[in-house]
C-alpha cells in the first residue's frame, strides 16, 4: 500500500492544536537543555581537572530528566493526540463544540483510569511488536523468500525506529475499538499487525528514514545561524553551546513536525490495511510461543473483568 501524502497532511493539519501543544513543550525543553549545557560547560571550565567528570555527571542527569519528562508527560499529549487522529480518521471530524485537547484526554481518560495502565500497555506492545520483528527478519535473513530480503536487510537501527510508529498504530485500533477491555483490542491489534507486517513494516520503515533525514535537515537549517555565531567568537565554550542549540532545535523540529507526520501516515495505512480482517487463531499460538510480552498481553485481556 502506498503512502497517501495528501490525507496524511490533511489530517496532520486538523490537529493543529496538538502540534502547537508539542511545539511549544519541546521549544521549552530544547531552551532549558541549553542553559543546562552552558552552566555545566562553564562548571567544567571552574573545575579544571574534574571538570569532565563534573560534564559527564550532569550530562547523564539531563538525559535522564529529559527522558522522565518525555514518559510522564509527551505519552499523555501523544496518546490524546492519537486518540483524535483516531476519531478524524474513523469519522472525519471531532463532536461538535468540543475542545480537541480536551477531546483526546477524555478518551485516554475513560479507557485508562490509571496512568500505569496506559504505560504497561504501550510497553507489551511494544515489546511484542519487537520480538514479532526480530523473529521475522531472523528466518528472512536465513531463508531466501522472495519479496522480503530486502525488508530483512534493513538496518536493525532504523527497523527499531520503525516500531515506534507500529506501536501508535495498535493504540489507534484499541481506541477505536472503544472497548473496555483495552488489553483484548491491543491483542487484537498485535495479531492483526502480524498477518499483515510486510506492507506496514516496510511503509514504517520508509517514515523511519524519512524521520532521520528531516533531522539532519533541520540540523543543518539551525546551523546556518548557529553555525554563523560560533565562527564569529573565539570562546571555545560558545562554540560548543551553539554546536548543541543546532543539534536540539533540529531535534525538537522534527519531534514536532516529522514525527507526527510519520505517526498519522502509519496509522492511516494499518487502518487501510486491516478492514474487514478479522484475528486468526494461528498466528495468535505463534506468537505466543516466542513472545514473552504477548502472553502477558494476553493474560491481561484473560483477567480484566468489563
Amino acid at each position: 500500500m502506498k503512502l497517501d501524502f495528501k490525507e496524511t497532511w490533511s489530517i496532520l493539519l486538523k490537529t493543529s492544536p496538538y502540534l502547537g501543544v508539542m511545539v511549544a513543550i519541546y521549544g521549552l525543553m530544547g531552551v532549558g537543555a541549553a542553559i543546562f549545557l552552558g552552566l555545566l560547560l562553564l562548571m567544567a571550565k571552574i573545575f579544571g581537572g574534574a571538570g569532565f567528570l563534573v560534564f559527564l555527571i550532569g550530562l547523564a542527569c539531563l538525559f535522564g530528566l529529559l527522558k522522565l519528562i518525555q514518559r510522564y508527560l509527551f505519552y499523555l499529549v501523544k496518546a490524546g493526540h492519537v486518540a483524535v487522529i483516531t476519531e478524524l480518521i474513523h469519522k472525519g471530524s471531532l463532536p461538535p463544540n468540543v475542545n480537541q485537547i480536551e477531546f483526546g484526554k477524555q478518551t485516554v481518560s475513560r479507557l485508562f483510569k490509571e496512568i500505569s495502565a496506559l504505560f504497561l500497555l504501550d510497553q507489551l506492545i511494544s515489546g511484542t511488536v519487537k520480538s514479532f520483528n526480530r523473529k521475522v527478519m531472523d528466518i528472512a535473513g536465513k531463508i531466501p523468500i522472495p519479496g522480503i530480503d530486502g525488508i530483512a536487510r534493513v538496518e536493525g537501527s532504523i527497523t527499531r525506529l520503525a516500531v515506534t510508529y507500529i506501536d501508535e498504530a495498535i493504540l489507534s485500533f484499541s481506541l477505536a475499538k472503544n472497548d473496555k477491555n483495552i488489553w483484548e483490542s491491543a491483542k487484537k491489534g498485535v495479531i492483526l499487525y502480524a498477518q499483515n507486517w510486510k506492507p506496514i513494516l516496510t511503509n514504517a520503515v520508509i517514515l523511519a528514514v524519512v524521520s532521520i533525514v528531516g533531522f539532519l535537515l533541520f540540523v543543518a537549517i539551525m546551523l546556518i545561524p548557529f553555525g554563523f555565531l560560533s565562527f564569529v567568537t573565539t570562546n571555545e565554550l560558545l562554540k560548543a553551546f551553539f554546536l548543541f542549540c543546532a543539534l536540539t532545535i533540529g531535534y525538537g523540529l522534527k519531534v514536532a513536525i516529522i514525527n507526527p507526520f510519520c505517526l498519522v501516515a502509519t496509522i492511516i495505512t494499518y487502518n487501510r490495511i486491516i478492514i474487514g480482517q478479522e484475528p486468526n487463531r494461528d498466528w495468535e499460538m505463534k506468537m505466543e510461543q516466542f513472545s514473552d510480552k504477548f502472553r502477558q498481553l494476553k493474560a491481561k485481556a484473560a483477567e480484566t473483568v468489563v
